[in-house]
């Protein structure tokens, strides 16, 4: 069974439909590049699986269970997680508040440490500047917070979107490497970017 599923989806931004029969599986452990033009629909995809558009038709699931009618936090609850594009972080709030915003649906304290000690594991130079203003950071340093943020609830499957857009050349390095080791560590990822050609590789 696939983790995650769409068939025939529409969807759009209220009655404006862009995404027409969209349908695609995603496995257990596999990492899915979602390619194309700008203005396919890759973006709209992603929003409509964490119901943040208007669905117009088709089924989504995950781990067998359906999205469509699902709240965003329900979906994450879920295990689904989701990195918007444009590196978005609370820019007023540290680093650790941020990743503390990441695990807001876990009350288990232990659990967040937990996550917590995971996320600047993966990311250290997170861990070197947990009092830093998230606004302060670069755009690649923002890029690795708005993924740990996704991480803080230990999710199935991570969804990327343009992870590596307007960063420098080692910056999308750093990035691509960290989505290899979370794929490597067992996490099913799914991203659109527009480099293509990393993106494949």
């Amino acid at each position: 069974m696939a983790l995650l599923e769409l068939s025939r989806v529409a969807a759009g931004y209220g009655a404006i439909q862009i995404l027409h029969d969209v349908s695609l599986r995603v496995n257990e452990g596999e990492v899915v590049a979602v390619i194309g033009p700008n203005g396919a629909g890759k973006s709209t995809t992603f929003k409509v699986i964490m119901n943040l558009i208007t669905h117009l038709g088709g089924e989504i699931t995950f781990a067998g269970r359906p999205l469509v009618g699902q709240r965003p936090d329900r979906v994450l609850a879920l295990g689904l997680g989701y990195v918007p594009q444009g590196r978005v972080v609370f820019s007023q709030m540290t680093v650790r508040e941020n990743l503390e915003m990441g695990a807001y649906l876990e009350r288990d304290r232990a659990r967040i440490r937990a996550s917590m000690d995971y996320v600047f594991a993966l990311f250290p130079r997170l861990g070197e500047r947990q009092r830093q203003l998230a606004g302060s950071m670069s755009g690649g340093e923002q890029q690795m917070l708005s993924m740990g943020r996704a991480l803080m609830m230990r999710p199935r499957m991570l969804m990327l979107d343009e992870p590596s857009l307007g960063l420098s050349p080692r910056f999308v390095d750093e990035v691509f490497d960290k989505i290899v080791e979370l794929a490597r560590g067992g996490l099913t990822v799914m991203l659109v970017e527009q480099n293509a050609a990393r993106a494949l590789e």
